[in-house]
């Protein structure tokens, strides 16, 4: 009677167990369907806006032992579409020990607009590229500041059709950066990354909520850039010049920020070189996971959360592998039709044949290089 009683005891907790475990799988995958749903129409609501006031401009770029891949950088720069009395380019060479400044000197002789400054070594940041950052912004005489990479190129028309972002009530625009392609799969793993990177930049900015952004495709009001601290109130910060100053934009900025993709504004950079760049990158960029905001955070968590309960359901209930099946299944097509939208708006279209293999692999890589990038094991440049 009491083995009886004790069986029924066990099938009741069991069946509770049971009903609590679908229940919260479809909480997971409500939220993760309202997650998509705002991302795609976040895609398709993007502005797209052309026509330019033509406010006074500064490029600012920080170049550290640059030599060898600033060239293209400069040579887009002599190109850039926009009247020459209102922009200006400050190259800040960042300690360099080798030809960086030579080069960057060779350009400044054939403009009167070009400018270049050198920052010594310093303590006083703890990423030297703030530093050179904060005194680039310093000299700046442009009312927005555009900043890129010493390894970028830019197009003729980035700053004509950045600038037609900035209503009044616009603090700053984020745009995006393709990388350069090159044949293999560790390029074709980085387009990947890179796309999905732009997703989560670009859809969150039409609610008012962006999470992330790049550096080598940012630009932003100087005085809102002063009011807030600038650099200074993120000298701490080992890196994200980018995503750490877009965050305090977001919290403390009385403005908007806003996403431009237009494609006459991607700002193309290089792929890192070999396996050692590749992996040291990826660490770096994702150490900034927990340190974005609480948005950004919340985001990143749900996501974790949401793949990882997604895949290891059916181990624990596995007398709802049907139910499972046909919610993986959905979440693919939904995932699908959203690379697919942004494939377009990006034109990275050329990935399309990959994306059901990417699909799959994408959150175990991602969560792999999120777990390594907490313990932040990373140089600036080397």
């Amino acid at each position: 009677m009491k083995n009886g009683r004790r069986n029924d005891l066990r099938f009741i907790c069991y069946g509770v167990l049971m009903f609590g475990l679908l229940v919260f799988f479809l909480i997971i995958v409500f939220a993760y369907l309202a997650i998509l749903h705002f991302t795609f129409w976040g895609l398709k609501k993007l502005p797209v806006k052309e026509k330019s006031n033509f406010p006074a401009v500064s490029v600012v770029i920080a170049a550290h032992n640059e030599a060898q891949r600033i060239g293209p950088t400069l040579s887009s720069l002599e190109k850039l579409d926009y009247p020459e009395e209102k922009y200006e380019i400050i190259l800040v060479d960042d300690a360099s020990t080798d030809d960086t400044a030579k080069c960057i000197e060779a350009y400044c002789r054939k403009h009167a607009n070009w400018r270049m400054l050198h920052t010594p070594r310093s303590d006083e940041f703890v990423s030297g590229k703030k530093r050179a950052l904060r005194e680039g912004i310093r000299a700046a005489s442009g009312e927005i500041i555009f900043t890129t990479d010493a390894d970028c190129v830019v197009p003729p028309k980035w700053l004509r059709f950045m600038t037609a972002y900035f209503e009044p009530d616009v603090n700053m625009v984020l745009g995006y950066s393709p990388l350069k392609r090159f044949k293999g799969f560790i390029n074709t793993i980085l387009q990947f990354d890179n796309l999905f990177s732009a997703i989560v930049a670009a859809a969150p900015t039409v609610y008012g909520f962006p999470l992330t952004s790049v550096g080598r495709n940012l630009a932003y009001r100087k005085q809102t850039y002063q009011a807030l601290g600038g650099y200074d109130a993120l000298k701490n910060y080992r890196s994200g010049d980018d995503v750490f100053l877009t965050e305090r934009f977001r919290q403390k900025g009385k403005g908007r920020i806003v996403f431009c993709a237009h494609p006459e504004t991607f700002v193309e950079t290089l792929p890192p070189k070999g396996f050692k760049q590749f992996w040291n990158q990826q660490i770096r960029k994702n150490s900034k996971t927990l340190r974005k905001g609480w948005a950004a955070t919340l985001f990143s968590l749900a996501a974790f959360l949401i793949y990882t309960y997604l895949w290891l359901f059916p181990l624990f209930a596995p007398q709802f592998l049907g139910i499972w099946i046909a919610v993986i299944a959905l979440k693919l097509i939904l995932e699908f039709a959203i690379l697919t939208l942004a494939a377009r708006i990006f034109r990275r279209t050329f990935l399309l044949p990959y994306f059901p293999l990417f699909q799959i692999l994408y959150p175990f890589y991602i969560t792999f290089f999120t777990v390594l990038g907490l313990g932040q094991f990373y140089q600036w440049e080397k």
